[in-house]
C-alpha cells in the first residue's frame, strides 16, 4: 500500500529547465565581467613591468653610456636637442636586450604588426602617423616580444607596444606613447606620456591615464 503522507522530492522536468535556464541567465551576465577584468589585470601587470624596464634602461642609457650628456630631449623650457637621438636609440635599444632591429620598412621587414590606430593627419605628429611607422620609423623587437617605435626623425618621442604582435595592436590598449624629457635647471632625464596626434580606442585609456591606472592604483 502506497503511503501518500510522503511528499514527494525529485525535481520535475520543468522545475530543472527553469534552473539552468537561471543559470545561464546569471553566467552571461557574470563570464563577460570576469574575462575583461581578467584582461585589464593582465594589460596593467603588462604596463607595470614594461614601463619599469624602460625608464630603468632609459635612466642606466643616460647615466651609464653618456654619462649625463646625452642630447636626446625635449628641454624643460622650449626646443629640443636632438643631436645624439639615433646613438642614444642604439644604446637605449641595447640596454633592453633588443632581438631584432628595423632601421626603416618596420613592417614589412616584421618588426611591428598593422595597427588599428595611427597618429591622426595634420595633428602635429606626423612622424607617427600610418606611413611614416610602417616606412620610416625606426623600430626594435626586444627579446620579450615587446616593440619600440621611434619617431620618425630625430624627436625624442616613442611608441611601447606591450603585446608586440599579439595584439590587440591598438593605442590605448597595448600600444602608448612616450615622450623623453630633461630639466634643464637639475638635468634630471624622465620619461612622460605623450599622445602625440593619436587617439585611444574605444574602451582604451592614454598613456597618461593608464599610467595611474596600473601604477598609481587609480582608474
Amino acid at each position: 500500500m502506497i503511503d501518500k503522507t510522503k511528499s514527494k522530492s525529485a525535481f520535475t522536468i520543468a522545475e530543472v529547465l527553469i534552473t539552468l535556464v537561471i543559470i545561464g541567465v546569471v553566467a552571461a551576465l557574470t563570464i563577460p565581467t570576469a574575462i575583461n577584468k581578467y584582461k585589464d589585470e593582465v594589460l596593467k601587470s603588462q604596463f607595470k613591468k614594461a614601463y619599469s624596464t624602460v625608464v630603468q634602461a632609459l635612466n642606466k642609457t643616460e647615466t651609464n653610456d653618456f654619462y649625463g650628456y646625452a642630447k636626446c630631449y625635449y628641454k624643460s623650457i622650449g626646443g629640443i636637442d636632438g643631436d645624439d637621438c639615433w646613438n642614444f636609440y642604439n644604446a637605449f635599444a641595447k640596454n633592453l636586450n633588443v632581438q631584432k632591429t628595423c632601421n626603416g620598412n618596420s613592417l614589412s621587414n616584421g618588426c611591428i604588426p598593422v595597427y588599428v590606430s595611427y597618429a591622426t593627419p595634420n595633428a602635429g605628429c606626423y612622424g607617427l602617423e600610418e606611413y611614416y611607422i610602417n616606412n620610416v620609423c625606426r623600430s626594435y623587437v626586444l627579446a620579450n616580444g615587446q616593440i619600440l617605435i621611434f619617431y620618425a626623425n630625430l624627436v625624442p618621442i616613442f611608441l611601447l607596444d606591450i603585446n608586440g604582435h599579439k595584439g590587440p595592436n591598438a593605442y590605448g590598449k597595448d600600444l602608448f606613447g612616450f615622450v623623453i624629457k630633461k630639466d634643464v635647471d637639475t638635468n634630471n632625464v624622465s620619461l612622460s606620456p605623450d599622445a602625440c596626434g593619436m587617439t585611444p580606442v574605444s574602451g582604451g585609456r592614454t598613456t597618461k591615464q593608464m599610467i595611474k591606472h596600473a601604477i598609481s592604483g587609480g582608474n
